[in-house]
């Protein structure tokens, strides 16, 4: 039973762990792929920040289709049809300082994949930009970087920054 005047809490994607935020000196995954910086600490994420990010990025990713450099439908999952609470992919999702900043950082990976949970996030080589790094910036509202996975051969897409 729901009480009077409280507010709705957000669902969070399918297949979404939110694990504890890191200590300084983290590695974010970044085996195939760039990251936007160091990790200076960690802080604990909480729903409404995921569910914030989700619609920032179900704006950008499909975005991404009409710049040069991103291929539309060279992927599977295509992140390029990205859409918000997307159940193509599983998140590992955690807060990030950098530059006093607080970031949420998502690591996606596809849904089929089962990643071991005794080693999260999970850090995948290669893969295809189908396995990706979101950051988002909580107190400005938007994604900040994302950057997508190499795969042997190409394709190569590159980091998107705004």
């Amino acid at each position: 039973m729901a009480l009077a005047g409280a507010a709705a809490q957000p669902d969070l994607p399918p297949k979404t762990t939110v694990l504890a935020g890191p200590s300084a000196g983290f590695q974010l995954p970044a085996c195939s792929r760039a990251t936007a910086g160091p990790v200076d600490g960690g802080w604990e994420a909480e729903d409404s920040d995921v569910t914030a990010m989700e619609a920032a990025l179900a704006q950008v990713l499909p975005a991404l289709a009409e710049r040069d450099g991103y291929g539309i439908g060279t992927e599977n999952p295509d992140p390029l049809t990205y859409r918000m609470n997307d159940p193509r992919w599983q998140r590992e999702i955690f807060g990030i300082t950098r530059g006093g900043r607080r970031i949420l950082y998502a690591n996606f990976v596809p849904a089929d994949i089962m990643p071991d949970q005794r080693h999260l996030p999970t850090n995948v080589c290669d893969g295809g930009p189908a396995f990706f790094g979101v950051e988002y910036d909580v107190a400005a509202g938007r994604i900040s970087h994302i950057a997508f996975n190499g795969a042997l051969g190409g394709p190569f897409w590159p980091a998107y920054t705004p």
